[in-house]
């Protein structure tokens, strides 16, 4: 059996989905394939929640740090909510300092998010793998919101290193928005999850596996 800890925002909760058809059910069940193993999944994704929020609660949650520790399999999805944020409050107010200023705390949140899951993990020395998601562009005719992200992209894309990858899934949405998007504009889908879900397992399982 592998344990398969999920932390994270909307995504990680499933949200645009119906029940069972979200991300981590979806992921869940590919890792079992590929494992030919049982998978038990635990869910902390918590809606609306930005990196801040997420940091804070892998900072302070007892029962989220016991888990990551015993978990074999990892995924995070951070990083959506504070582009919202910030988009929402660019709409009010076109201040060309929104998007830069929530960039920078988002990447430093994210960074710090990660280096204390692996400072977790390596205290206890066994082998695992964290699976995180490129962010889509809910916002493409917002050139500022495609900048953003290209940029936020580009910041988890150096984090990457042994045990750490991220699956592309920028450019699978990029013009198929209506067929990946629910209809809130904002979360994916069932087959938007299904993509996001098949990016990760693209990536494989070592050194896990």
């Amino acid at each position: 059996m592998l344990i398969y800890v999920a932390v994270g925002d909307s995504l990680t909760v499933g949200v645009g989905a119906w029940p069972g058809s979200g991300l981590v059910p979806q992921y869940r069940a590919l890792a079992s394939k590929a494992a030919n193993a049982y998978v038990e999944s635990i869910n902390f994704g918590k809606a609306g929640a930005t990196t801040g929020d997420i940091l804070r609660l892998v900072k302070s949650s007892p029962r989220l740090r016991f888990m990551l520790v015993r978990a074999d399999i990892i995924t995070l999805t951070a990083g959506g909510n504070d582009l919202i944020r910030a988009a929402k409050q660019f709409a009010r107010k076109p201040d060309p300092h929104v998007f830069p200023e929530a960039l920078r705390e988002c990447r430093e949140h994210y960074a710090e998010i990660v280096n204390t899951i692996r400072t977790l993990k390596a205290s206890h020395g066994n082998r695992y793998i964290i699976r995180a998601a490129d962010l889509y562009n809910p916002y493409p005719k917002v050139p500022e919101a495609a900048l953003w992200v290209q940029r936020f992209n580009r910041h988890i894309d150096s984090l990457q290193c042994g045990n750490f990858k991220m699956a592309l899934v920028y450019g699978q949405f990029l013009g198929r928005e209506p067929e990946m998007l629910s209809a809130d504009g904002l979360h994916p889908n069932k087959q938007g999850y299904r993509t996001i879900a098949e990016q990760m397992n693209r990536l494989g399982y070592r050194p896990l596996l």
